[in-house]
C-alpha cells in the first residue's frame, strides 16, 4: 500500500476552548509537517468566534444539553456526515462527552482516531463507585474504536498501565500537555501597558494582586476565592476572570466584600494580568487534566496556590513553585496565600523556580517532541501517511 505524503486532521471539542486556547502550538507544527487542519465544535461561548478566525476550516456542531439524549443523537449524525465527506486521515477529540460521541461515530469512517485526554472522567477523585464504573466502561467501550490516548499527567498515565483504552494494537502515551510558550509569557510587558490595564480594572498602584483565571462553575469553586478575599482583607485586590454559569452570581457576591475583588469577563489579556499579579490561585476539584493556567503563570514567574488533586500536583512542587493545600479547605488556602504574599523573597524564589520547571518539563519544545512522534506512530501504523518531521522534531 502506498501510504500518502500528506494528512487531514480533525480536531473536535465540545465548545471551542480546548482548541483555541491549547491546540496552536500542535497545529502549527503539525502544518508545518505537510498537514492539514480542520476544527469541529459547537458554536457556544466567548472563544467562537475567535476560532472561527483562525487559519483552520471550522465546521459547527449542534448545540444543546448534554443532559437530552437528542443533543447526542444530532451530534452522533453530524459527525457521521462530516466525517463521511471530509476524507479525514486523523481525528483527534478532546473532551469526555464528544470524545465518547466522535469515536463511536467515527467507526469505518476515519482509518485513526486519537482521544487527547484533559482528565480521564473516571480517574477522577472522589467519585461514587457507580459513577467510575459508568465513566470506566463508556471508555473501555469507545476503547475499540481508538488507535492512541494521550493523557497529560501521572494520575491518568498510571490508570492506563491498569486499564486498556484502545484497539488491541493501540497504545496510551503520556505527553507533557499541550505545551506552553514560555519566552512570551516570560517577557516582560512595557510599564504604559501596566499602568493601563491597573486603571481598566481599578487596581491600586503597587498593591499586591491574587489572580484566578477560569470557568465559573462549582468544580472550579469560585466562591473560595471570595472567601479568601474576606479572609484577607481589603489591603490586596483580588482579580477573577472568566465566563460560565456561576460568573452572574460571583459578580454580585464580590460587590458586597468590597472594591477590592474585581470580577471580570473572559479576556484576553492573560499575559498582562500575569504580569501584573503577586501570584495565582486555583481552588479547583474539577477533573483537572494538567490546568494549563498554572502553566501559563509559572512560565510567567508566578508563584501558585492550588488544591492538591490530579494534574495540579504534576505542575506544582510543593514548597518550591508554590503551595499544595488539602482541596476544600479555605483555611488552608488562606494560610498558603498569606505566606507567600509577605515574604517578597520567597515570592521571586518560587517564580523563578516554577518558570525553570516549565521550560525543562512542559515548554512548547518538549511538548511537541512528545506529541509529534507519537501521532507519527498513529498513522505509520495505519498505513496513512509518511508525515514529514517537524523542524525542532528529534
Amino acid at each position: 500500500m502506498t501510504m500518502k505524503t500528506s494528512v487531514r486532521i480533525l480536531q473536535i471539542a465540545n465548545q471551542a476552548g480546548p482548541l483555541y486556547l491549547f491546540m496552536p502550538p500542535l497545529c502549527w507544527a503539525l502544518r508545518e509537517a505537510g498537514a492539514e487542519i480542520e476544527f469541529a465544535c459547537t458554536p457556544a461561548g466567548a472563544l467562537w468566534e475567535p476560532l472561527k478566525r483562525s487559519e483552520s476550516n471550522v465546521h459547527a456542531l449542534p448545540a444543546g444539553s448534554w443532559s437530552n439524549p437528542l443533543t447526542w443523537w444530532m451530534v452522533y449524525r453530524k459527525l457521521r456526515v462530516l466525517l463521511r465527506t471530509g476524507e479525514f486521515d486523523l481525528m483527534i477529540v478532546h473532551t469526555p462527552v464528544m470524545s465518547w460521541i466522535a469515536r463511536t461515530a467515527a467507526r469505518g469512517l476515519v482509518p485513526a482516531s486519537i482521544y487527547f485526554a484533559h482528565g480521564l472522567p473516571f480517574a477522577a477523585p472522589k467519585q461514587s463507585r457507580f459513577a467510575h464504573m459508568l465513566f470506566r466502561s463508556i471508555e473501555r467501550f469507545v476503547g475499540r474504536y481508538t488507535d492512541a490516548v494521550f493523557v497529560v499527567n501521572s494520575d491518568d498515565a498510571a490508570v492506563c498501565r491498569r486499564t486498556r483504552l484502545t484497539r488491541d494494537d493501540g497504545r496510551c502515551y503520556h505527553v507533557p500537555g499541550p505545551g506552553v510558550d514560555v519566552d512570551a509569557f516570560a517577557s516582560q510587558p512595557a510599564e504604559h501597558l501596566i499602568t493601563k490595564l491597573e486603571q481598566e480594572l481599578g487596581l491600586r498602584a503597587g498593591k499586591p494582586m491574587v489572580l484566578f483565571l477560569g470557568r465559573f462553575i462549582r468544580p472550579k469553586r469560585p466562591g473560595d476565592v471570595l472567601e479568601l478575599a474576606r479572609k484577607i482583607g481589603p489591603e490586596v485586590d483580588f482579580v477573577m476572570a472568566g465566563e460560565g454559569p456561576l460568573w452572574k452570581q460571583i459578580k454580585e457576591a464580590a460587590t458586597k466584600i468590597g472594591s477590592d475583588v474585581k470580577v471580570v469577563e473572559f479576556t484576553h489579556q492573560v499575559p498582562l494580568l500575569l504580569a501584573r499579579c503577586s501570584l495565582i490561585v486555583l481552588p479547583s476539584v474539577f477533573m483537572e487534566g494538567l490546568p494549563q493556567i498554572l502553566l501559563e503563570a509559572h512560565a510567567a514567574g508566578k508563584p501558585a496556590v492550588a488544591y492538591d488533586i490530579r494534574g495540579v500536583r504534576d505542575i506544582i512542587e510543593h514548597g518550591r513553585t508554590g503551595y499544595l493545600v488539602q482541596p476544600c479547605n479555605v483555611d488552608e488556602l488562606y494560610e498558603a496565600v498569606s505566606k507567600v504574599l509577605r515574604d517578597d523573597e520567597l515570592r521571586m524564589r518560587m517564580g523563578q523556580a516554577g518558570q525553570k520547571r516549565v521550560r525543562e518539563k512542559f515548554s512548547n519544545e518538549v511538548a511537541l517532541s512528545v506529541i509529534l512522534p507519537a501521532v507519527r506512530e498513529v498513522l505509520s501504523k495505519k498505513n496513512v501517511c509518511d508525515m514529514p518531521k517537524y523542524r525542532n522534531e528529534k
